[in-house]
């Protein structure tokens, strides 16, 4: 028990003592985890809204005339990348497309129809793909059915859907290795100087017959409560920007459906940050410990 308050008046004092560079530890580290946590968030916001989207992306295949309708659809169910099929009868697209022209053109729409007389719509489908990746091929196999006459598809929204999902991606991959980089230099440049400053004091601690982990575990224990520290800011951060932020967009943007506002979510996500910054902080400061440590008493 003495030993353990030693080694936390030991701590504290090494915090205390080298208070610029706490201080320095603990904003980078919060700075860090705060973006990180944003970017997690972001990404996280982009993959559900593109979820959401995905299952929006509808197919439409139209079939030739004379085709057989009720093989089409068990082959086009057979695909493994097709997740819906909807067949769409000539009387029931007709009836659509009544709707659709008489809402947006006053009653006009209705009686240009009128004039058309004789139903020409061919029978269809509705068909969802599994995921945006899977449309391209899902069109490309529907087009080389005999009895598939045109396929219509958002392509231009597919090919941006899958470049955002592929930057958001890649956005966040780069903060994350950024901030584990930014992060342990710091941790660990701090760490350096704690023990560098008290190279003297920890050669005469070992004459005296000090443990190497007597010695060596408030430096660990500094590096660790810094980052833990600054993860901590970092999530109190991110909780108190965050929700209200996804507020403010739904309020103006009521489009934006799914993202992200579960507040276990986001508090999952903070522990999980902090428990990324203790580990992070341990890491480096065991390591720089463990290089000083064993130069230190290596035999001149």
């Amino acid at each position: 028990m003495t030993t353990f308050s030693y080694i936390l008046r030991d701590t504290m004092r090494l915090l205390t003592r080298h208070c610029f560079l706490g201080i320095l530890t603990f904003v980078t580290t919060a700075a860090m985890m705060w973006i990180l946590g944003i970017t997690t968030l972001f990404s996280l916001n982009v993959q559900s809204l593109l979820r959401n989207l995905e299952g929006e992306l509808v197919v439409f295949a139209y079939v030739r005339r004379g085709g057989d309708v009720a093989r089409l659809a068990d082959n086009i169910r057979a695909m493994e990348i097709v997740a819906e099929v909807t067949a769409v009868s000539p009387d029931e697209a007709w009836y659509r497309l009544r709707g659709r022209m008489g809402s947006e053109g006053g009653g006009g729409g209705g009686r240009v129809l009128d004039i058309i007389g004789e139903n020409p719509l061919p029978w269809s489908f509705e068909i969802r793909a599994r995921s945006v990746a899977d449309v391209r091929s899902l069109v490309s196999s529907l087009l080389a059915m005999p009895d598939i006459d045109d396929v219509i598809y958002s392509g231009l929204v597919v090919e941006r859907i899958s470049a955002i999902s592929r930057v958001a991606s890649r956005a966040a991959f780069t903060m994350f290795v950024l901030s584990i980089l930014i992060t342990s230099l710091v941790v660990y440049n701090t760490i350096h100087i704690s023990l560098y400053s008290r190279q003297e004091e920890i050669g005469i601690m070992f004459l005296v017959g000090a443990t190497r982990s007597y010695i060596s575990t408030p430096f660990v224990l500094q590096g660790t409560f810094l980052a833990i520290i600054g993860a901590v800011t970092a999530v109190i951060g991110i909780t108190s920007v965050y929700l209200p932020g996804i507020a403010i967009l739904q309020e103006n943007l009521p489009f934006l459906r799914g993202l992200i506002e579960d507040p276990h979510t986001i508090m999952y996500l903070g522990a999980l940050l902090i428990g990324f910054g203790a580990t992070l902080g341990w890491i480096c400061s065991f390591i720089v410990v463990t290089r000083f440590m064993s130069s230190a008493t290596k035999p001149l």
